[in-house]
């Protein structure tokens, strides 16, 4: 048996008190958390769990099969920061697993993308999620641009996503680049965007343009920005007294 448990967006007292039961029954329990870059106290949650956990990176995961092997003979978990199916590598994960006869049970938990709400806006004006990844040396995608435009002519608001690392700052300067190579204005410097850091840990969301947040410390990671469409008035409202709070 596999169990997917999701920690949620915190830290790891977040787990659920069934996450936590059943982790304390499998043979083996595993944490990932590259997907979700969480701060977690490893060591203070197998004192909750009662049992070891070993970490893996992304080829542990995706690549050496160890997950798989372990849950053909034993009940096995895989801790992720977040909601287990926020990531697609999970999916795959998942369809390995069935594909081998091995019964997999989903113990879902908070996410980024309901936690967004926080900042007042409506979960239903949300259009594509975009990805926004670090450029490298003659790599500097343009799609995360085209794909914040197209939900702004659909009136939709942007959750971009930072890659893992990135803070809020260094994602304001590649959109700043990305509008200077595309040049439709919708990323200039007057546009107002909103920051969320560290959500669901004394959560921290800055409202203005991209002039007036590119230089704030935002603080612990993870990040992310949204690129909001109009804004409906009690949306507007809930952000002017966040940015004066």
């Amino acid at each position: 048996m596999l169990y997917l448990i999701g920690l949620g967006i915190g830290d790891e007292k977040d787990i659920s008190l069934r996450g936590i039961e059943t982790c304390k029954s499998a043979k083996k329990v595993y944490i990932e958390l590259y997907t979700c870059p969480l701060v977690i106290d490893i060591t203070y949650l197998e004192k909750i769990i009662e049992k070891k956990i070993e970490v893996l990176d992304r080829s542990g995961v995706e690549e050496s099969g160890k997950i798989i092997i372990s849950a053909t003979t034993e009940d096995t978990v895989l801790l992720v920061g977040g909601d287990p199916l926020s990531a697609t590598t999970h999916t795959g994960l998942i369809l390995d697993a069935r594909e081998k006869g091995i019964d997999v049970e989903i113990i879902h938990a908070s996410s980024i993308f309901s936690a967004i709400a926080e900042c007042g806006l409506s979960l239903y004006k949300f259009g594509k999620v975009v990805s926004l990844p670090k450029p490298q040396d003659n790599y500097f995608p343009t799609s995360p641009y085209d794909n914040i435009l197209a939900n702004l002519q659909s009136g939709a608001h942007t959750l971009l996503l930072l890659d893992i690392g990135m803070s809020a700052n260094d994602a304001i300067s590649v959109i700043v680049e990305l509008e200077e190579m595309k040049g439709q204005k919708i990323l200039v410097y007057e546009t107002k965007i909103v920051v969320c850091a560290h959500l669901g840990k004394k959560s921290k969301i800055g409202y203005g343009t991209l002039k007036e947040l590119k230089d704030v410390d935002f603080g612990e990671h993870p990040h992310c920005i949204i690129i909001p469409a109009k804004l409906s008035f009690s949306e507007e409202e809930f952000l002017e007294k966040i940015s004066k709070a």
